[in-house]
């Protein structure tokens, strides 16, 4: 038989990566799918979740008290002079032992993330309402809901600001692209693949470690897009911070 012929190259940069592709791909489902509120930085998950507070059908208003009360117990975990609370479990709440348990972990879970959130970036009282009308939670609940809150701020901030996550830092990249031909027929040629190196280094210890993947071009491009909107988005609550 003929020789097998085969044929190989790669390249190699530093950051930023630029790929050309010819039209911009679609974003993962789950960043469409988290489309976030205007007011605050809600997802439509959390918003759908805050609704359920504000229906009355779902959750009667003895109901919607005593959830909104055990919520905030247990996001604050302690009380003003910083003993701890015993976490409490939604179904030894008697009063909402008659609720559809579905919509209540739900709403519990909405809001919950609504506090963290809002006691985070410490928005005014304004901005907080906007938020909860958008989730369509009528005056008198939202009322109830932002005094809870504000009672309970300086103990949700301080909670944060213990159990603050460091994200790795990211401070070095490489890629190359891999492609090559190895059939009887030299104009068969595999699909170039590019493997990536990433260089992180973990802000508490200030280790590094690498992690390592492969992708193919579509791939890689879907990956650009998601970080370029991701990215957008810093930028714009950056601007609006200031």
């Amino acid at each position: 038989p003929p020789p097998r012929s085969s044929s190989s190259s790669s390249s190699s940069a530093l950051l930023p990566l630029v790929v050309s592709r010819p039209a911009a791909p679609s974003l993962h489902p789950f960043l469409t799918a988290c489309k976030v509120s205007r007011a605050m930085d809600l997802s439509e998950p959390v918003l759908a979740g805050l609704a359920i507070l504000g229906d009355p059908s779902a959750l009667e208003d003895a109901a919607f008290e005593a959830l909104v009360k055990h919520t905030t117990r247990n996001a604050c975990g302690e009380d003003a002079k910083g003993v701890l609370q015993p976490r409490q479990e939604l179904h030894d709440v008697k009063a909402l032992a008659d609720n559809d348990m579905i919509k209540t972990k739900s709403a519990h879970l909405a809001l919950t993330t609504f506090l963290y959130e809002a006691a985070k970036t410490d928005v005014p009282q304004s901005q907080i309402s906007s938020a909860l009308e958008e989730a369509k939670i009528g005056d008198d609940r939202a009322k109830t809901i932002v005094t809870i809150f504000e009672k309970c701020k300086p103990l949700l901030r301080r909670v944060l600001s213990r159990n603050r996550m460091a994200f790795p830092q990211l401070v070095g990249a490489e890629w190359r692209l891999d492609h090559g031909m190895r059939s009887r027929n030299l104009d068969q040629m595999k699909e170039p693949v590019y493997l990536l190196r990433l260089r992180l280094k973990d802000p508490a210890t200030g280790k590094e470690r690498e992690i390592e993947m492969s992708c193919k071009h579509h791939e890689l491009s879907d990956l650009y897009a998601q970080l370029k909107s991701a990215t957008s988005r810093v930028e714009r609550l950056v601007r609006g911070k200031k």
